[in-house]
């Protein structure tokens, strides 16, 4: 198939996508018989689709390609730069705790923590049950409680078992659970510390500050670790938890986090946010735990390096 085939799409980014409403006629196709025909790609093609996570029936992913449609549905489609590459699983060296109830992973930067609309595949959520599955024990159950964007790398954290689900959710819904970030930015900050206070809502099609009453409230407290001659070395810890809320009150204050196009800094190898350590009592136990992700591999240094895997 050439894309002169392909019906017209639109694009989020480098992921195009497909939108389109099942016909009355369409009563008792198989949802991959639907996506080959209006797509024009072979069969099996529109199955590894499916079954990949880039197929939505009515809003919801879809990954059984034999699904039986009753004719009306919306189906939705989105083509990974990559196409249906399965690369990512979880590396048991990044597990840096776990018990019977919770698991703490230190996710990679350019992984998403949870599926996208293009990819149910490659995602540490999906790779976190393929991992349990692999121990081939009983009751495998995994419930993510944060999420981080997909270029930011850090702790995440997982409840393994139901009973420890809800008191672990309470604890981040009532801010019990406290997270602290690692970043270098663009610029020098002259206060040592400060706490930034804004509104952030989202406005064509990005998060942003918005004017009072227009969003929701977000608070994040800075410190300067490490000051050089055109970059510093911060400490942020939000207080509430809004979308990409670091990077916009660092970009607000003048000193967007390295790498971080988005919110106005200069394309670098990388984002240079890292959720470093995080302090919170275990759900089931009681007991405090503070749990630290070392700095990744491809972390600057205080020489104005670059870690390597040597260190």
């Amino acid at each position: 198939m050439t894309d002169n085939d392909r019906p017209a799409a639109f694009s989020h980014g480098l992921v195009s996508s497909f939108r389109w409403r099942v016909e009355p006629g369409g009563k008792g196709l198989s949802l991959s018989k639907a996506v080959c025909d209006y797509l024009k790609v072979a069969e099996k093609e529109s199955a590894d689709l499916i079954e990949f996570g880039s197929v939505y029936v009515k809003g919801r992913k879809e990954c059984n390609p034999s699904m039986v449609l009753q004719g009306g549905e919306e189906i939705c489609v989105s083509f990974a730069p990559y196409g249906v590459r399965r690369f990512y699983e979880i590396d048991p060296a990044r597990v840096i705790f776990r018990d019977r109830f919770l698991l703490i992973y230190d996710k990679e930067a350019g992984i998403p923590s949870q599926q996208t609309p293009y990819d149910g595949y490659n995602n540490v959520f999906a790779a976190l049950l393929r991992y349990l599955a692999g121990e081939k024990k009983p009751g495998r159950y995994a419930a993510l409680h944060n999420r981080l964007d997909m270029e930011t790398s850090g702790l995440l954290v997982f409840a393994l078992e139901k009973r420890a689900n809800e008191p672990l959710g309470r604890a981040f819904q009532q801010r019990r659970v406290k997270k602290e970030y690692l970043a270098w930015v663009e610029g020098v900050p002259e206060k040592d510390s400060w706490t930034h206070v804004s509104e952030i809502g989202k406005a064509g099609g990005k998060y942003v500050s918005v004017k009072k009453g227009e969003g929701r409230k977000a608070e994040t407290l800075f410190n300067v670790m490490r000051r050089e001659r055109d970059r510093a070395l911060l400490l942020a810890v939000p207080l509430t938890g809004r979308t990409h809320q670091i990077r916009i009150h660092l970009a607000e204050a003048g000193h967007p986090v390295l790498g971080d196009r988005a919110y106005g800094a200069m394309p670098d190898r990388r984002l240079y946010l890292h959720a470093w350590r995080l302090t919170l009592e275990h759900p089931v136990s009681g007991k405090l735990l503070t749990l630290e992700a070392p700095q990744p591999a491809d972390w600057l240094t205080e020489d104005g390096g670059r870690r390597t895997e040597d260190g």
